[in-house]
């Protein structure tokens, strides 16, 4: 299945029912403010020193930011238009943007949310990559996203998210609380 003939199939679920059109744009457009502000309060939760997890939402917050950061220089480097910009007839539940579709911003930011929770809690982790999919497959079946910069989104903040962690690993001197772990 091509990339538009996959596109075309999500996007046909769109503009059907309005309370189905509601979800979509809610998960493309604001749950991934919801999943940040969760992380957030699951490391503000757990019960360890503050220190400690406000260095992990840092690392958590640094790993989103530099993916993003990336993601942007990939949208200005090769600027690929949006589906709504290139096919007629879409279901197209909002605009957004114009030729900066790959890699999709949200999805990069909420796969890298995502694979830094894997660090600290797995089943936790395994709840935010679901909404991370979420967040993605919504902003296809939107009109706002081809199907490949979804992936492209997962891979880079997966990747980035990998890597930053992996530094700050490597680097950094762990506390007496952190060597007890």
């Amino acid at each position: 299945m091509t990339n538009e003939s996959l596109f075309l199939s999500l996007n046909n679920l769109a503009g059907k029912f309005s309370i189905l059109d509601t979800l979509l744009i809610f998960s493309a457009e604001y749950l991934l403010f919801w999943l940040i502000a969760g992380a957030a309060v699951f490391f503000l939760s757990k019960k360890e020193n503050g220190l400690n997890s406000i260095k992990r939402i840092l690392i958590l917050f640094i790993s989103i930011f530099v993916a993003w950061g990336i993601s942007q220089i990939i949208n200005t480097l090769y600027p690929n238009p949006r589906p709504f910009l290139v096919l007629d007839g879409i279901n197209l539940l909002f605009e957004h943007g114009d030729y900066d579709s790959f890699p999709s911003g949200h999805t990069t930011i909420a796969f890298a949310l995502a694979a830094g929770l894997f660090y600290y809690s797995k089943p936790t982790a395994w709840l935010f990559v679901l909404g991370a999919l979420l967040v993605g497959t919504s902003r296809v079946i939107a009109g706002v996203h081809w199907p490949l910069d979804i992936l492209g989104g997962l891979i880079l903040g997966g990747i980035v998210s990998v890597a930053i962690h992996s530094l700050y690993q490597k680097y950094q001197k762990p506390t007496p609380q952190e060597q007890k772990e």
